[in-house]
């Protein structure tokens, strides 16, 4: 499956296994914090929190069965770590519009 930048339906797991269902909703549960923390981290011009943030989710996204979440969350880390300013604002406004399409 590739990612849609255009989409705007919800993004579900490609995992489908009933007995990985309960640590899914726990981590889409959690999506909220982790997207207040990102923007909370721009808001703030914490460059560093927000690389941190960015490669956390790149890491637990593919794990959950979302690689579109790693793929934004990594050129997120990337803009970061090049001191991009504009590049991070349109790395972010992606990552923030996925994680608030993620569902279960």
């Amino acid at each position: 499956m590739t990612f849609d930048a255009h989409a705007t339906g919800p993004v579900h797991s490609e995992i489908d296994d009933p007995d990985f269902r309960g640590l899914l909703v726990e981590f889409v549960t959690e999506i909220p914090a982790r997207r207040q923390g990102l923007l909370d981290a721009h808001r703030e011009q914490d460059s560093a929190a927000l690389r941190t943030r960015a490669h956390q989710l790149k890491g637990s996204g593919g794990g959950y069965g979302f690689p579109q979440l790693s793929t934004l969350a990594a050129e997120l880390e990337r803009a970061c770590d090049a001191h991009d300013p504009a590049r991070i604002v349109e790395s972010l406004d992606a990552l923030v519009d996925l994680l608030n399409r993620i569902a279960v």
